[in-house]
C-alpha cells in the first residue's frame, strides 16, 4: 500500500464519525477523489474552531510537504485539542497511531527530496541518520511556542508498570490507569522514528533547543531533524529504502551495588552476568498494527519489584553499611536460610545504616540504552546516530511536567526556594548519554542529547496562531522528567571513565530497587516534583522538612486509597489532650509495599497542573500567614488535613458568614497545628505521638484566606507578597 492510499483509507474510515463534516468547515473534503489533488489544494482555516486555534498563521494546505505543522489533516489528526465536530460534539471516531504516522508520512513523502537537496538544505552542516522520540504538541509546549507542532528529543523516558500499554485515542496519548485496579499501574511507551538530521550548534530562532541556555548552547552541537525516514520508494527520490530499529536496555544496578561496595560476597566476574544485569525482558517493539511503527514497550511486570533469584535460589548479599538507603536491606537471611523482617526490629534503621548480615537483593525493571537505525541504502552516505533511551520509574503525577513547574514558579514566585532541591527539567541537563552501554553509540562531545528541537523554520518566520491552554497528558519527552541532581528520579549521573569530572547520564545510580527511591524522595517533600508524592505530612516531624505540595486526605490513605499504602496522621485525645499519631517513617518499607502491591495511581494520577500549582502555592501563603516563611521553621507547623472543598459545604459557608467573605472559585481546607514534644509511645516503638499545642484552620481560595484559631472566631487572614 503507497502514502495516499494508507492516507486514503484513514480519511475513509475516521468520516462518518464527525471528521468529514468538520474539516468541510475548512474547505477540505477527505472523502474526495481524487484526494491527492483535493490535499494540495488552498484552503481557507478556521482558526475559531475549537483545536484549530493554535493551528499554524501560515498554514493553507492540507498537506505542506515537509511541514507538519503547515498541514491541516495532520494537525486534525494528531492534535490533542481536536476532540469536537463542526456541531460541537464530540468526534465519534479517533485516529489510531498507525494512521497519524501514515499522514505524517504523506507529508514528508508526498514530495520526496534527494540526499543533495537535504544537503543544501543543511547547507554544508553534517548529516546523519539519527533517531529521536518525538511528540505533536499544542502551542504552549513546543520550541518556539507560537504554535501547535511536533517537539523532538534524543532521549525517550519510558516507564515501568504492571499492565500493558493503553492508548486513549481521544488524547492522542497512552494513559498509565488501569479501569476498575486502583492499584493497576500501566507501562508508558515511547515513539522513536528515525529522520536525516543535522548537525549545528544551538539556535533558538531557527529550532532551538527549548530554553536555550545562553553561553552553553551557543558552543554546543545538536542534532537537528530534516526529514522523516520510513521505508519503502516513497521517502526519498531514487532510493527504495529497508529500515529497522536496533535497541539495547540494561538494568545493571546489582553490579554497581558490588562494585562501589567491597565485601559484599560477590564479585567479578559473576556480577557481570544475570541476575547482576539484565539485558532481556525489559522492552520490546509493538507488534499491533494500529499502533504504528518505532513503538517501543517496557515489558509489564506481575509486581513493580520482584525478588532476585540465582541457580534457583533466593540472591543474597552482605549488607554493606551506610548506603544512604539507596539499597534496600530489611530482609535478612539467617544462616539457617530463614528470612527475617527487620521492620519488626527497634532501631530498623541503625541495623541497616551499620550493615553486616546478609540480606536478600530485589529488582525492578527500570534501564537505560539505546535505540539506533538502521538503512542499508543510507549507510553508505550517513552515520547512525542513536537515541538514549530511559525506562524509568512511574510518574505519579503524569499529567505535571518539570518544565510546566519551573516556568509557573519563576513567574509567580520569583526568588522563592520552594522546593527542598533545585527544580529543573531533564531536557535542561547538558550531560553525554551512558558511555559504557553496549557498542558504544555515544560520545563524551555529544552532550545535547537529551535537549528537545524542533524541525528548522524558515528564515523570516513569524507565525504566531492563538496559543490555548495545553491539553492535560503524559509526555515521553524529558521536559517532563525530573533534572540530575541527586540522582534523579529518572536516571543519575557518574563520572566518565577517563576520570574528569564530566558526567554522563546513567541508569546504574539509581537506587536499587527504584521503590528505596521513592522513598526518600518523598518523605523530603517531593524531593523531584512532578513525580514523586509528598509525603512529609504522612510522618512524625522531622529536621526541617516540611509539606511543599499537600497531598489529600484521600491521597495520604485517610478517607481513600493512598498512593503509598501508608495511613496518615490519626488525631488521638489522649487523657484530655490532642496529640497526632504517626506511623514512624523509620519503619516504612516501600519495597514492601511493591512486593505487596500497594502503590496506587487512583488519586493523584488526575492532578492537572493547574491543580498541583494552586496546591504549591495555597501551602505557601499558609506558612506566610502563620509566620513561618523562612523554610527551617516550617516543620514546627506540620499539615494535619488537607481537603479540597466540595460545595456546598456547611463549615464553609459558616465561616464565610462569621469572617463576612464570600470565597469565590476552588477552596482549599487546611488544618494545621503547632507541635510539642515527640515520644515513642511504649506499647508500639512503630509509633510516634507529637503533643499538639494548639490548633488553626484555613480557607484558602485565589482571593483570599479565612482562618481559625482554635475557639477563635472566623476571620480574614492578611497576607504579604
Amino acid at each position: 500500500m503507497n502514502l495516499l492510499e494508507s492516507v486514503t483509507r484513514a480519511c475513509t474510515r475516521l468520516a462518518p464519525g464527525g471528521w468529514h463534516s468538520l474539516l468541510l468547515n475548512h474547505g477540505l473534503d477527505i472523502l474526495a477523489q481524487p484526494l491527492d489533488v483535493e490535499l494540495n489544494k488552498p484552503l481557507t482555516i478556521d482558526r475559531r474552531l475549537p483545536g484549530f486555534e493554535d493551528f499554524s498563521s501560515d498554514g493553507i494546505r492540507a498537506i505542506e510537504s515537509a511541514q507538519p505543522s503547515r498541514s491541516l489533516l495532520y494537525h486534525a489528526l494528531a492534535s490533542p485539542g481536536v476532540t469536537l465536530d463542526a456541531g460541537g460534539l464530540p468526534l465519534q471516531r479517533f485516529p489510531t497511531p498507525a494512521e497519524i504516522e501514515a499522514v505524517l508520512n504523506f507529508v514528508f513523502g508526498v514530495n520526496p527530496p534527494t540526499l543533495e537537496d537535504l544537503r543544501q538544505k543543511a547547507d554544508g552542516a553534517p548529516l546523519a541518520l539519527a533517531v529521536f522520540a518525538s511528540e505533536y504538541r499544542c502551542a504552549a509546549d513546543t520550541v518556539h511556542g507560537q504554535h501547535a507542532d511536533l517537539c523532538f528529543s534524543r532521549t525517550g523516558i519510558a516507564r515501568v508498570g504492571t499492565a500493558d500499554a493503553r492508548y486513549d485515542p481521544e488524547l492522542r496519548s497512552f494513559l498509565p490507569f488501569v479501569e476498575d485496579d486502583a492499584y493497576g499501574i500501566r507501562v508508558m511507551p515511547v515513539r522513536y522514528s528515525a529522520y536525516i538530521a543535522m548537525q549545528h550548534k544551538g539556535d533558538a530562532e531557527r529550532f532551538g533547543p527549548m530554553d536555550l541556555q545562553d553561553g552553553i548552547d551557543h558552543e554546543l552541537d545538536f542534532w537537528v531533524p530534516l526529514h522523516k525516514v520510513f521505508e519503502g520508494p516513497q521517502c526519498l527520490a531514487g532510493m527504495d529504502l529497508i529500515l529497522e530499529l536496533d535497541t539495547h536496555h540494561i538494568n545493571e544496578k546489582l553490579r554497581h551495588i558490588h562494585l562501589r561496595h567491597n565485601d559484599t560476597g560477590w564479585q567479578e566476574p559473576e556480577i557481570s552476568q544475570p541476575p547482576f544485569v539484565i539485558t532481556e525482558g525489559l522492552a520490546n517493539w509493538a507488534i499491533q498494527a494500529d499502533l504504528g511503527p518505532g513503538l517501543l514497550l517496557p515489558q509489564p511486570k506481575p509486581r513493580l519489584v520482584e525478588p532476585v533469584f540465582h541457580q534457583g535460589e533466593p540472591l543474597s548479599f552482605q549488607m554493606p553499611p551506610d548506603t544512604g538507603g539507596m539499597i534496600h536491606g530489611r530482609h535478612k537471611v539467617g544462616e539457617d536460610g530463614s528470612i527475617e523482617d527487620l521492620n519488626d526490629r527497634e532501631d530498623v534503621d541503625g541495623i541497616v545504616k551499620a550493615g553486616g548480615y546478609r540480606a536478600l537483593h530485589y529488582h525492578d525493571g527500570t534501564a537505560d540504552g539505546w535505540v539506533r537505525a538502521r538503512s542499508p541504502s543510507l549507510e553508505i552516505f550517513t552515520p547512525s546516530v542513536a537515541a538514549y533511551s530511559v525506562i524509568g520509574a512511574p510518574d505519579f503525577f503524569p499529567f505535571c511536567s518539570q518544565r510546566q513547574l519551573k516556568r509557573w514558579a519563576d513567574r509567580v514566585l520569583p526568588g522563592e526556594a520552594i522546593w527542598h532541591t533545585r527544580l529543573d527539567a531533564l531536557s535542561n541537563v547538558r550531560h553525554c548519554a551512558n558511555l559504557n552501554l553496549k557498542d558504544q553509540p555515544f560520545s563524551t562531545e555529544d552532550r545535547g542529547v537529551t535537549a528537545i528541537v524542533g524541525l528548522p523554520r524558515e528564515a523570516g518566520s513569524t507565525s504566531t496562531a492563538n496559543i490555548i491552554a495545553t491539553v492535560a497528558r503524559p509526555s515521553s519527552l524529558p521536559d517532563a522528567a525530573a533534572g540530575v541532581f541527586g540522582p534523579g528520579w529518572e536516571v543519575g549521573n557518574d563520572r566518565q571513565q577517563s576520570g574528569t569530572n564530566d558526567r554522563s547520564l546513567v541508569g546504574y545510580k539509581m537506587a536499587s530497587p527504584f521503590t528505596e527511591d521513592a522513598r526518600i524522595c518523598a518523605a523530603l517533600g517531593s524531593y523531584w516534583p512532578g513525580v514523586a508524592p509528598d509525603s512529609a505530612r504522612t510522618f512524625e516531624p522531622r529536621r526541617s522538612l516540611h509539606s511543599i505540595i499537600p497531598l489529600t486526605d484521600e491521597e495520604n490513605g485517610e478517607k481513600g486509597i493512598a498512593w503509598d499504602g501508608q495511613r496518615g496522621p490519626q488525631l488521638i485525645n489522649d487523657a484530655g489532650h490532642w496529640i497526632a499519631q504517626y506511623f514512624a517513617y523509620d519503619y516504612t518499607d516501600y519495597t514492601r509495599v511493591a512486593l505487596d502491591g500497594g502503590f496506587s495511581l487512583q488519586t493523584t494520577g488526575n492532578t492537572t497542573a493547574q491543580a498541583y500549582t494552586d496546591r504549591v502555592l495555597s501551602m505557601h501563603r499558609v506558612y506566610n500567614v502563620l509566620g513561618i516563611s523562612a523554610k527551617d521553621k516550617r516543620n514546627s507547623w506540620p499539615l494535619l488535613s488537607f481537603i479540597l472543598v466540595q460545595r456546598p459545604d456547611l463549615e464553609l459557608e459558616a465561616a464565610q458568614q462569621e469572617a463576612g467573605l464570600q470565597l469565590s472559585g476552588w477552596v482549599h481546607r487546611f488544618q494545621m497545628y503547632k507541635h510539642g514534644i515527640i515520644w515513642t509511645p511504649e506499647k508500639n516503638f512503630k509509633l510516634r505521638n507529637v503533643e499538639i499545642l494548639r490548633q488553626v484552620s484555613l480557607f484558602v481560595s485565589a482571593g483570599a484566606i479565612l482562618i481559625k484559631h482554635e475557639s477563635s472566631p472566623w476571620q480574614i487572614a492578611l497576607e504579604s507578597f
